[in-house]
């Protein structure tokens, strides 16, 4: 009786060990080549059995960049909402479209005047830009009348992406999408120091800046507008401490010539609203994108220049700024070639919560701008930890900088995906992914510091 009893439980005992293993064994995936058992556990206990990690949702990957080899992963064929991530995929896209060369206009040339229609360049009279902004001085240059075409209906542009939030027009991260921006679509006052002369002037753009601002004592907010005015009013005890101000205006066809001839004295222009004719109808006027524009939008999470940048890279392939064929491209051709499928993509900055991604496609992503783009131009570019950018007071532990990625952040989520160098010289791509966490960011950070820290000390 003791022996068949021994029998019949040694099966259900067997059963019931592999249960309780699974977890572990699915979390960590196809027994991790390249990692030893301890790093293995290690990092188990880092990403998988943290505490903090377990109040949201979490996911985890990591490769080898040399060999390609998938290292160690936690939830990474999960879909997450990426953020700013979604940058990287902007990137990718323009690196192959653009590269360091973009249409900075459409026209038709007629006997007495020029007609145009824009492509997204961003760089137009743009505060922070002026000396890269090539269009203005090649408008100058015309001698002739011209019409900006801003085409309505069906063919308009909607000044917001899918999904996002409306009622952050009031914020400094969500400017207006144009085909024909101008003044980087923003409100900016700067006060600038005159070299030699110890004396401070005040510089503002567009010209009209500085009468847009309406001191009011008593509002609680330190600045404000409406939703559709250009009025900003201003609580006494905020410009001093402010500078730069930057706030996102609301554009229309009318106000936005009127600045640009008030901006360049001597240009003829005027509104229009024709749709864009196709493309072998039209000139084009190129110029070059250089890569202090790549690195703002990177470095600086630069939603305003993420959008257009992929405006331009429709108009570049299509004609027409067109975000929804570019991206559609992106996701029938490119990205299926890196392995990139089954994923939601509907804006060039990650403002949208309808963005989703998984943490193997962007390492994934990531090793395909490190082998196309070149390490280093693409360290360059990223936020570099305790240096630069979104990273500047991140990743600062080790005697170097070991950590290059681009960060991404929404109320309850934070990612960060890019490379890591180890001390040993071996270098790693990794996605760490975090949603539905209420509360502050600075546990996350803290404790992916921890693990990307023993990785980049131990692997």
């Amino acid at each position: 009786m003791p022996t068949n009893f021994t029998c019949l439980f040694r099966p259900v005992l067997i059963c019931c060990l592999f249960l309780w293993a699974l977890p572990r064994v699915q979390s960590q995936g196809a027994s991790n080549a390249g990692l030893t058992s301890k790093q293995t556990d290690k990092l188990y206990e880092l990403v998988d059995e943290n505490a903090i990690f377990r109040e949201g949702h979490t996911g985890f990957s990591l490769y080898d960049v040399a060999s390609s080899q998938r290292l160690y992963d936690y939830n990474a064929d999960r879909l997450f909402v990426p953020a700013s991530n979604v940058k990287l995929l902007t990137f990718y896209v323009a690196n192959r479209v653009l590269g360091n060369r973009a249409p900075a206009v459409f026209y038709q040339t007629y006997q007495d005047h020029y007609e145009m229609w824009g492509t997204g360049y961003p760089l137009t009279l743009h505060p922070q830009f002026l000396t890269e902004d090539l269009l203005t001085p090649w408008l100058r240059s015309l001698g002739k009348p011209f019409t900006l075409h801003y085409p309505g209906g069906k063919d308009a542009l909607p000044r917001y992406g899918a999904g996002w939030s409306w009622d952050d027009y009031n914020g400094t991260y969500v400017y207006e999408r144009s085909t024909l921006p101008l003044f980087g679509n923003r409100l900016y006052v700067e006060k600038q120091e005159v070299e030699g002369t110890g004396q401070t002037v005040i510089f503002s753009s567009p010209p009209s800046a500085l009468n847009q601002l309406r001191p009011v004592a008593d509002q609680k907010q330190r600045i404000f507008r409406q939703e559709y005015g250009n009025v900003f009013d201003v609580r006494p005890d905020y410009l001093p401490n402010s500078y730069p101000l930057q706030r996102p205006m609301v554009l229309s066809p009318y106000w936005m010539v009127e600045e640009l001839k008030a901006a360049a004295p001597g240009l003829d222009a005027t509104p229009g609203f024709k749709p864009i004719p196709p493309r072998r109808e039209l000139n084009t006027f190129e110029v070059t994108l250089p890569d202090t524009v790549y690195r703002r939008f990177l470095q600086q999470s630069d939603n305003y220049l993420a959008e257009q940048i992929l405006l331009l890279s429709a108009a570049q392939r299509y004609g027409r700024p067109d975000e929804e064929l570019i991206i559609d491209y992106a996701r029938d051709t490119l990205l299926p070639a890196l392995g990139i499928t089954n994923i939601r993509w509907v804006d060039g900055s990650g403002l949208s919560r309808y963005n989703l991604l998984t943490p193997r496609q962007l390492t994934r992503l990531v090793m395909a701008l490190d082998q196309e783009v070149g390490r280093e131009r693409l360290t360059q570019l990223l936020p570099e930890g305790g240096t630069s950018g979104t990273l500047k007071r991140r990743f600062d532990g080790a005697s170097q900088p070991y950590v290059w990625a681009k960060t991404g952040t929404l109320s309850g989520v934070t990612c960060v995906s890019g490379l890591l160098k180890t001390k040993k010289g071996r270098w790693l791509a990794f996605s760490f992914m975090h949603n539905n966490y209420v509360g502050g960011s600075r546990g996350y950070y803290e404790e992916m510091e921890k693990t990307l820290g023993w990785c980049y000390e131990r692997l």
